[in-house]
């Protein structure tokens, strides 16, 4: 068994060694014959055909067996002096070790591409229309030129193959037409090989242009799901963010409604000017599209389009009276089922009507972005402001159950979204949300907008390690799921008289010892912040389970209106004594640790002998 271990362990050295994936060792944009790898250079070998490429590789880079991936590394700038030119397949990511016991977040260690000229950063073109060059971005960060004008086409990408994006962040991109990417989208000769534009889990903000302040495509060959957009610009009213000149082909329209072409699981905000433009073959469901200069611009004569279990609602925000959440062409026959509008946007299919929200207060704070107020502080807004947790690429919208619902039906969000029932194309729930939180919990409903409600179920674990003389803080709010806190003036009537005899709490917290007496005493607010007070010098642990009522967990159709989350709080005097421990370097062993733990094996099996 040893033997095969050790085998396997050089095979996976030798592997790591021998890499054919193509390594960027230098940061600046030259194109030198050296022994350094530039970005410029790398993408310059991979488009000399592959029968073509140099054994010995070109200007550093590549040679014998190389691959088409090139990695870049993590947390790095690498400078952009003009246009990369990609004419062929290939791979651009970032590249970071990990151990096992590491908690990897995608997006966290993105290397950045810098434009320092006043050019876009890729034109993606391999010129020949007879097929479809896949290129991949993925953890990454494109920021563009800083000026008013990148480019004509696209501020950060034009393309015309095939281009998929996972993890990426867009910013700073300037153009005339597509501030961040300008997609051709049509091939009159060879229909098929149209370029398409793929975004997954991927951040579009502050990228600006005339027409198509995010994405501009001749038509709408784009799939988007898993992303946010915020804080992009389209200056021509008669365009919108994600513009489509056109829609699909006829020959394409056939097939509808297309998986393939769909924006879904996303969150637009903070935009000036519309979102998009709906043209025949577009999809949108799932989505959250709120406080932007105005909603959708419906465009769709043939009825091929939809707009679907999503929000769209205070666009612009403040709300004004009429609001401009849709704003219907001449002959538009967009389709628009379960969806939560304002009244501007109509009560949309009959069979699967729009829920209509007429109320002027949508965010619970004093912000779009920012912390989100107490279901005692404000009773009314249907949403959080906009978050970002630790270790996440994109923040969201938490929906807010409020306290005025006598049930979960109540809501214009949870479980307002339906799922296909076989006959109706139109009506589907997407299989996971924004955050990839599945939306299964409902066999038949999910629920509007780029997020589904998480109510947590499984008893929960936290605590901390004090010092005598110190209080124990510990927030539990991770551990809410998308729910609230309940107010201690709500306690009452939903569990009667608190069983102590003391008044109710908030978050009707209840306290439960495990396997000790209790030795503190313990605070809440609506936040979900504990201090733990120890009630003397005492050494060891206070190991309780608290019961707290949430927003979501009221509701429960068991008696138990309740979730529990296990407590540790263990508290010691300070060690004052020197520590004798033997330092190593570097937290690792290294090959020669390796070979001495392996040689005094042997010589221990040696002396059994």
């Amino acid at each position: 068994m040893l033997k095969r271990s050790i085998g396997i362990g050089m095979l996976c050295v030798a592997g790591h060694a021998y890499s054919a994936d193509i390594n960027i060792t230098t940061t600046e944009d030259v194109v030198k014959d050296d022994t350094e790898c530039s970005l410029r250079e790398a993408i310059e070998y991979l488009n000399i055909p592959a029968d073509d490429r140099p054994e010995a590789g070109y200007m550093g880079c590549g040679g014998t067996g190389a691959s088409t991936n090139i990695l870049l590394e993590a947390k790095k700038e690498y400078k952009v002096k003009s246009p990369l030119y990609i004419k062929t397949a290939l791979l651009i990511r970032t590249d970071y070790s990990t151990n096992v016991t590491d908690e990897v977040a995608e997006g966290m260690n993105n290397a950045t591409l810098k434009m320092t000229g006043a050019s876009n950063i890729f034109v993606i073109d391999d010129a020949n229309n007879q097929s479809s060059a896949l290129v991949t971005f993925k953890e990454l960060t494109l920021a563009g030129c800083g000026v008013q004008k990148c480019a004509d086409k696209g501020g950060l990408i034009y393309n015309n193959e095939r281009l998929q994006l996972n993890t990426v962040k867009l910013s700073g991109g300037w153009a005339d037409q597509g501030g961040a990417i300008y997609n051709l989208g049509v091939n009159s000769d060879y229909p098929a090989y149209a370029s398409t534009v793929e975004v997954l889990n991927s951040l579009f903000e502050k990228n600006k242009a005339a027409e198509g302040g995010i994405i501009y495509t001749q038509a709408p060959a784009l799939f988007i799901t898993r992303s946010v957009f915020r804080d992009n610009e389209t200056a021509t009213a008669a365009s919108a963010n994600i513009y489509a000149a056109q829609g699909l082909s006829d020959e394409k329209l056939v097939s509808f409604p297309l998986s393939m072409y769909k924006i879904s699981n996303s969150t637009f905000f903070s935009n000036k000017g519309a979102v998009a433009n709906v043209t025949d073959g577009m999809g949108l469901n799932n989505l959250t599209m709120v406080a932007n200069g105005s909603g959708l611009i419906l465009n769709a004569p043939k009825a091929k389009a939809y707009i679907s279990n999503s929000i769209l609602i205070g666009n612009p925000y403040p709300v004004i009276t009429g609001g401009s959440d849709c704003r219907f062409e001449s002959g538009d026959q967009s389709v628009l089922w379960n969806n939560l509008v304002s009244p501007v946007c109509g009560t949309g299919n009959v069979s699967y009507p729009n829920g209509i929200w007429n109320g002027t207060q949508l965010f619970a704070g004093s912000n779009v972005e920012g912390e989100c107020a107490s279901l005692k502080d404000d009773t009314t807004a249907l949403l959080c402001p906009y978050r970002t947790v630790e270790k996440a690429f994109t923040g969201y919208f938490r929906p807010r159950i409020l306290l005025s619902y006598n049930s979960i039906a109540d809501s214009l969000i949870v479980n307002k979204g339906l799922k296909s029932n076989g006959k109706d194309a139109f009506v589907t729930c997407e299989a996971s949300d924004q955050r990839s939180v599945n939306r299964d919990a409902d066999p038949a409903a999910c629920d509007r907008g780029a997020i589904e409600i998480v109510v947590p179920t499984a008893t929960s674990l936290a605590g901390q390690d004090i010092l005598v003389g110190e209080v124990a803080k510990i927030s539990i709010a991770d551990y809410l799921g998308d729910s609230d806190l309940m107010p201690k003036e709500e306690c009452e009537s939903l569990l009667g008289k608190n069983p102590t005899g003391a008044a109710w709490k908030d978050g009707c917290i209840q306290i439960v010892q495990r396997e000790t007496p209790s030795k503190g005493s313990l605070t809440i607010d609506l936040q979900g912040n504990l201090v733990y007070t120890p009630n003397g010098a005492w050494r060891g642990a206070d190991m309780f389970t608290i019961r707290v009522v949430t927003s979501s967990t009221r509701f429960n159709t068991s008696n138990k209106p309740y979730m529990e989350i296990n407590i540790n709080v263990v508290q010691e005097t300070e060690n004052t004594m020197e520590s004798k421990t033997v330092e190593t370097s570097g937290g690792s062993f290294g090959f020669l640790s390796v070979f001495a733990l392996l040689g005094l094996a042997g010589l221990r099996r040696y002396k059994k002998s």
